[in-house]
């Protein structure tokens, strides 16, 4: 546990966001997650402050999977893409690729041709995306899982998608959403529980005024 710690020990709150990844963040998150602020009424200085903190969270997760050489990157919950995206330009960076599955075809478009040499998107579950990475023979180094939160989603996610892992290093596993409001929370709790090497940190409260957070896994499933 103490080796992962003192990999990702660096202070959330005080990464500097290169303008490439700020861009992504202005176009597609920062207006859905201010709509969300004003839905919830967020004071002004309450609201900056939040989305301030919020908007580091895509480009941390990138220096994670730089920090443990990562180049195959899958996500599991696209949405409208703002960390695909991110995952995308580090992927172009350093020669890798990003893999992204959502039941749901939202994610932007004008992005998605701008990063369609590193970018391939899956319109599925984690099924899905495990028979599109088996057809290409791809490893991953890093699972980013950040779909269903129902109760045994995550399970399954991790079921599906573990043949995938890379055996030139070690893995890293991200679960989003680790907390008790989740379903998802007794799937990452159990992780955890069984987890070799894990870190959880918090890049503090989501627009609903909620807190967040992330567990890190550095091992194998089997």
């Amino acid at each position: 546990m103490n080796e992962i710690i003192s990999l990702l020990d660096e202070r959330f709150e005080y990464l500097k966001v290169p303008e490439k990844y700020k861009k992504i963040w202005d176009d597609i998150n920062l207006p859905i997650q201010s709509q969300k602020a004003a839905h919830y009424m967020l004071p002004e200085d309450q609201k900056k402050a939040v989305l301030n903190k919020l908007s580091k969270r895509a480009f941390y997760l990138t220096q994670i999977a730089k920090r443990f050489n990562a180049k195959n990157i899958v996500e599991v919950g696209t949405a409208e893409g703002w960390q695909f995206y991110s995952f995308a330009e580090y992927c172009r960076e350093v020669d890798g690729q990003v893999w992204s599955c959502d039941v749901s075809d939202k994610h932007s478009k004008d992005y998605f041709n701008e990063y369609k040499d590193v970018a391939r998107f899956i319109n599925g579950d984690s099924a899905a995306l495990s028979r599109a990475l088996e057809k290409n023979n791809t490893k991953v180094d890093l699972f980013y899982i950040d779909g269903s939160h129902e109760k045994g989603a995550v399970l399954e996610d991790v079921k599906n998608l573990k043949k995938h892992q890379t055996t030139d290093q070690i893995p890293i596993w991200i679960f989003d959403d680790y907390d008790d409001r989740f379903g998802c929370y007794h799937d990452i709790a159990m992780i955890a529980n069984a987890a070799p090497q894990y870190y959880v940190y918090s890049p503090g409260k989501t627009a609903s005024n909620n807190p967040t957070h992330q567990l890190v896994v550095r091992g194998y499933f089997k």
